[in-house]
């Protein structure tokens, strides 16, 4: 299989940035985006990124906001939407697609409330006939970073071998590079959980503790990790990789995290809602710490890091009581 075309639906950080590795490698690339005063931002600038500096589109990359035009002779399809709307976002382009069997790569991340899909799972139940050609990208990979050539690297999951190796040829190049694992529910979880580990150690800076403290609880927070993808299924291997671990060390130390921004705010005493506000970008974990507690309820799993997490952001607890988790006793 040869790619020639990719069809990129989303144009925030993330996604225009891979947009603009694929145009890089070569491949002419449709980015669509929904949000039209985005869109017509990007456009009117000829062709810069607001969030993105000294950032400007690919001449190889075509901007859209037409479902249709995006998929139009495409051979590859790459997800970068909130995972919220992944389901929804599929029931309308399934009958764009009218059958055509090309691999779906998803960067999207975060698991289904209440059914515990992956986004990948999702994807397959909507378009059931691309059900071996729908792969995970996941791992340490800060947009802004990649955009400045930043070496990085980053797992690509799936089932299907062939597929795998081939999208792994094409697509692997610096300063992007691909690993593959057949294990793509573990680099799922691992891009889920990591988020609500990094939301923690935000409320942790928010309170002013410092590296040791937050030391602590990624370790602790990586073996509650385990015990939930474990259960899941998924291999140690991947809790430890890059798409758990190395993802997880990367949001929760650094700065720039949307994840570890939100966690800062609210450890700050602020409401969930002004956090998001201040933030102003999707933060994924603040969706996802919902459906890893119920994983949790659900299998009756012993995390007390997590559901402390939790409780101070779902349930507008104390951020102290993340302290307490660790087994710190408050004055």
């Amino acid at each position: 299989m040869q790619i020639n075309k990719i069809s990129v639906f989303g144009a925030g950080v993330w996604g225009s940035v891979l947009a603009q590795q694929c145009a890089n490698l070569g491949f002419k690339v449709s980015l669509w985006e929904y949000n039209k005063t985005l869109l017509e931002e990007i456009i009117k600038s000829g062709g810069k990124h607001p969030n993105i500096p000294n950032f400007e589109f690919h001449k190889n990359i075509t901007l859209t906001g037409s479902e249709e035009e995006a998929l139009q002779g495409s051979d590859m399809i790459l997800f970068v939407i909130a995972s919220k709307a992944v389901r929804s976002f599929c029931k309308k382009i399934k009958p764009i697609i009218n059958g055509r069997v090309l691999p779906i790569v998803s960067a999207s991340k975060g698991l289904e409330e209440g059914t515990f899909k992956t986004i990948c799972e999702v994807i397959e139940e909507e378009l059931p006939h691309l059900e071996t050609n729908v792969f995970a990208l996941s791992g340490p990979s800060f947009a802004l970073e990649v955009a400045k050539n930043v070496p990085t690297k980053v797992i690509l999951a799936g089932h299907n071998g062939l597929m795998l190796n081939e999208l792994k040829r094409q697509l692997s190049k610096p300063p992007l590079l691909l690993e593959t694992s057949f294990d793509r529910r573990g680099a799922e979880y691992g891009g889920a959980i990591k988020n609500v580990i990094a939301i923690g150690c935000g409320i942790l800076d928010g309170l002013g503790d410092g590296a040791n403290t937050k030391a602590a609880l990624i370790t602790k927070s990586m073996q509650e990790m385990n015990i939930i993808m474990l259960s899941q299924g998924c291999t140690t291997e991947s809790v430890y990789g890059l798409c758990g671990f190395g993802d997880a060390v990367l949001t929760g130390m650094s700065a720039i995290s949307r994840n570890r921004r939100l966690g800062e705010k609210l450890g700050q005493g602020l409401s969930l809602e002004q956090a998001k506000e201040q933030v102003g970008t999707i933060a994924e974990g603040a969706t996802a710490v919902r459906s890893v507690m119920e994983l949790i309820q659900k299998n009756k799993l012993h995390c007390p890091i997590i559901s402390a997490i939790w409780q101070i952001v779902i349930n507008a607890q104390s951020p102290k009581l993340l302290i307490e988790a660790l087994g710190f006793k408050q004055k």
